[in-house]
């Protein structure tokens, strides 16, 4: 249910995602029922949303932060006062979204998530950074598939070790010999 003076037509977007205490749980009973534990919560809440039985998904907890919201009668003109007057209305509006206004601002933002991003109740594998103007955004348009006023910035992937069991060798079609490292598996 929605309160205070939002528009009467408008598009909000964003993205449905699984707690790790939730994922935790999950897999504590799919152990216990001798089931094979899901690997991460990101694909259980994208296989959750394919699921046909809605009893089912209601049961496993998903949540979801919006993040994008398209309209003619905004009450703003820029994206960051509009998300936090859709926080107002009863939206879940991630509250680490924050406003830079210039480049350094944005490389510490970087910095600051990639270090306390463990510290998190799900998981991230980067942040989005976006042009906060819906005028520039308007004329900065999109391509094909994604806009141009936003673009994702990855976090370094984690690395850990583990050991090499052996070495295979594999033969192409055209003769050529790869090896091949055959590795304890981690996560």
């Amino acid at each position: 249910k929605l309160n205070g003076d939002f528009p009467s037509h408008f598009f909000i977007r964003g993205e449905i995602f699984m707690t790790l205490k939730n994922f935790k749980n999950l897999n504590k009973k799919r152990i216990n029922n001798n089931l094979e534990p899901f690997s991460n919560p990101r694909n259980t809440a994208s296989g959750t949303l394919k699921m046909q039985k809605s009893i089912e998904v209601g049961k496993r907890k998903l949540d979801c932060f919006l993040y994008y919201i398209i309209g003619e009668n905004l009450p703003f003109s820029n994206h960051y006062e509009n998300l936090q007057k859709a926080k107002e209305w009863g939206f879940k509006i991630p509250s680490e979204i924050s406003l830079k206004n210039n480049i350094e601002g944005v490389v510490s933002f970087t910095k600051e998530w990639d270090l306390k991003r463990k510290e998190l109740p799900f998981e991230i594998d980067g942040i989005v950074i976006k042009v906060n103007s819906l005028p520039e955004q308007k004329k900065m348009g999109f391509t094909s598939k994604f806009p141009r006023w936003a673009i994702a910035y990855k976090f370094k992937t984690e690395q850990v070790q583990t050991v090499m069991k052996s070495v295979s060798y594999q033969i192409g079609r055209t003769g050529a010999v790869t090896p091949v490292a055959n590795l304890e598996p981690v996560n």
